[in-house]
């Protein structure tokens, strides 16, 4: 489409982040809820509700190309996101097929598009009017504004959702596992291009509440997948319990546990 060729050409101009941007927050709505980048010095963070690893890779590596400043990615991950529940739901729901590629669709090769397409191509056909349209309101933001555009960020969460999902005994991930293929495939994807640009990869679980739980099924996937994927290290905080008052629900925090968890973060992020 015309307007994806143009966006793509702009990119280099929307995309671009200050010099002092060094640490990105990236991936999905835990680390978009938990951390809060106006607290952390040097930092942006770029995840986003429900983002498949697909497109976090597609945002990535577009950032890295045009800001070789960035030394560190913080990635949004915990063992059940490997899930292919997870994974259908994310890349082929018809919410999050619209969703995504609204925003994204222009950074995304034709495989990925055909892969999307193949999977649900009936809404995804429905979409490109609606992508169209938002790829040229991006356009037009490019000349105004100089940051980035339909790239996600840190939301400042005031859900109340706790005791509701403690009542309805929401409190487990997935009892039924089953191996995805394509959030696994990215998430490789997403180590080697790190490894490449010479960029830290840590691999961050947030806080969640001392009543969530994971299957121990997945718990033992990702002991093999951790084999084969390339990261730094990772930051397991899942088990960082707080007030239930800093709780947006089971897993996440809202905008109180956020500020203070991003304040945890800076002292460690900059003890050194």
């Amino acid at each position: 489409m015309i307007s994806d060729f143009y966006l793509n050409y702009r990119k280099q101009y929307f995309l671009k982040l200050k010099s002092n941007i060094d640490i990105v927050f990236a991936g999905d709505s835990h680390v978009e809820c938990a951390l809060n980048d106006s607290l952390i010095p040097n930092t942006i963070n770029i995840a986003h509700s429900g983002e498949a690893y697909m497109y976090t890779y597609v945002k990535l590596k577009t950032l890295l190309k045009y800001n070789p400043q960035i030394k560190t990615i913080f990635l949004s991950f915990s063992p059940y996101k490997l899930d292919k529940k997870m994974e259908d739901l994310w890349l082929f729901n018809d919410e999050f097929v619209i969703e995504k590629n609204k925003s994204l669709n222009y950074l995304l090769t034709w495989q990925e598009r055909k892969l999307i397409f193949e999977n649900n191509p009936k809404i995804y056909l429905e979409g490109i009017r609606d992508y169209t349209i938002s790829n040229f309101t991006a356009i037009i933001k490019s000349y105004l504004l100089k940051k980035l555009i339909n790239f996600g960020g840190y939301k400042f969460l005031v859900r109340d959702e706790l005791q509701e999902n403690i009542s309805k005994n929401d409190t487990a991930r997935h009892n039924h596992f089953e191996k995805g293929i394509y959030q696994l495939k990215y998430l490789v994807l997403i180590s080697e291009l790190c490894h490449q640009k010479s960029v830290k990869l840590i691999l961050i679980d947030t806080p969640k509440y001392k009543t969530f739980k994971t299957d121990k099924n997945i718990t033992l996937y990702w002991d093999s997948v951790s084999k084969i994927t390339r990261f730094d290290s990772v930051l397991d905080v899942s088990r960082m319990f707080y007030p239930d008052s800093y709780y947006g629900d089971v897993t996440h925090l809202n905008y109180k546990g956020a500020e203070v968890f991003s304040k945890y973060l800076k002292e460690k992020i900059y003890s050194h």
